[in-house]
Formats: structure tokens, sequence, C-alpha cells
């Protein structure tokens, strides 16, 4: 989450991106890889 809000505030000079918006853009492709992982070994 203090990864997610420093690059909240440093993402636009000016602007301050709700971090639950940075939330999903840095955990999305995480989110995506692992359910991709279980799926291929069949724990899913």
């Amino acid at each position: 989450m203090v990864l997610a809000d420093l690059a909240a505030r440093a993402a636009i000079p000016g602007v301050q991106l709700p971090i639950g918006v940075m939330t999903g853009i840095l955990g999305a492709p995480y989110l995506l890889w692992r359910l991709s992982r279980e799926m291929e070994r069949g724990e899913l």
C-alpha cells in the first residue's frame, strides 16, 4: 500500500490519484499471473 501511495503521488505531478486506482494498476498483473499459474498446475 505504501508503494502504491507513493506511485499515486508521483505518477502525474500536481495530481494525486486515488490509492485504489494505483493499487489496481499495480496489483492486476500480479493477480492475473497468479491465476494463470494456478490454472497451469491444476490447483484452481
